[in-house]
């Protein structure tokens, strides 16, 4: 097996497993869209909220290593050169998967929220504006051509629309709505136990 059969595998695998996260980010967010004027709707956001109880980081944690380990290979193994926007994403990425994995194993939502929200936020942004370079490469500053390759290179396109920023992206917003589910059942968990202590 060649070098480049094996890119074209990683790239498949880690293309269907974005896809997947897509389809369960959108429906996520149509409930929880739904919630806010449906009773109905926010006890389905509340039921998966619980299902998920204490897995949240975990699973965050493991898909910023996964994206990470992902970057690895496309760089180091596949000699894709990253390019500005891909540094950046890096940047904001590869702590993820070190803060959240650490957080999980402490059980510390509190301590995780407030210490890795603004990563996969700025990353969210940095991955949308690579997106959209890709898109209009025209739109792309000489700042950007720099030290390396252009941020409009596809190295990869799966699926007709899945690039490497498509794919840190939906890692960036996994991670951010991980977050948010597991920060609203710890202020949930929190409040019942302070009336409990009060009761």
């Amino acid at each position: 097996m060649t070098t480049e059969d094996l890119t074209d595998i990683v790239s498949t695998v880690l293309a269907v497993g974005a896809l997947l996260l897509q389809v369960l980010l959108a429906a996520l967010l149509l409930i929880a869209l739904a919630a806010l004027a449906v009773p109905a709707a926010r006890r389905l956001l509340v039921e998966i909220r619980d299902t998920l109880a204490g897995t949240e980081l975990w699973i965050a944690g493991v898909i910023a290593l996964v994206a990470t380990l992902g970057s690895l290979y496309y760089s180091e193994v596949a000699d894709f050169l990253p390019c500005r926007l891909c540094w950046f994403q890096r940047i904001a990425m590869y702590p993820l998967a070190v803060v959240l994995l650490v957080a999980a194993w402490r059980r510390d939502v509190r301590g995780a929220f407030a210490y890795a929200i603004t990563l996969p936020v700025v990353g969210l942004l940095v991955s949308g504006y690579h997106v959209y370079i890709e898109l209009n490469p025209e739109a792309e500053s000489q700042s950007c051509k720099a030290g390396g390759a252009s941020c409009s290179v596809k190295w990869i396109e799966e699926l007709g629309y899945i690039t490497i920023p498509v794919l840190a992206g939906t890692a960036f917003a996994a991670i951010v709505a991980l977050l948010l589910l597991a920060r609203s059942r710890d202020r949930d968990e929190r409040a019942r136990a302070t009336q409990t202590s009060t009761a």
